[in-house]
């Protein structure tokens, strides 16, 4: 979805991924594009696991990496479950939510862990666009 809210042009990088034969036919170019922008790199132990779900962390990540955003910085959110947001995550849910471009989920939680939803994800898409847009 994300990718193709972007409409980036060209085939994308070449695939490394240990599994990355599981990655469906139909995705192949949105994940290759997204790895060439940088918006993915994969897990640690060289997989993209295709049929894993997004967690909300995770979506604030590609999201911020799509807007050319910090990812990677420390500093603490105004999420009332900042202490759960991974080190990994921290900048770039701290970078969505100064934009407006993510919120919490009742009691001003960010719940970073939890899949995210699709209705979460255009929501998010929408707001990256007209974010962009401006």
């Amino acid at each position: 979805m994300l990718m193709n809210a972007l409409k980036p042009q060209g085939d994308g990088a070449a695939l490394t991924f240990t599994d990355k034969e599981k990655v469906g036919a139909r995705a192949q170019k949105s994940v290759a594009q997204a790895v060439q922008a940088s918006i993915l790199a994969g897990y640690e132990d060289s997989t993209f696991r295709p049929n894993a779900e997004i967690t909300r962390a995770e979506m604030a990540v590609m999201i911020a990496k799509a807007l050319g955003q910090p990812a990677d910085a420390t500093t603490a959110t105004g999420i009332a479950d900042d202490k759960d947001i991974p080190a990994w995550a921290k900048g770039a849910v701290g970078a969505m939510e100064k934009l407006g471009n993510i919120e919490g989920k009742g009691a001003n939680a960010f719940a970073p862990g939890e899949k995210a939803t699709r209705a979460e994800s255009v929501t998010v898409l929408l707001k990256m666009l007209a974010q962009s847009a401006k």
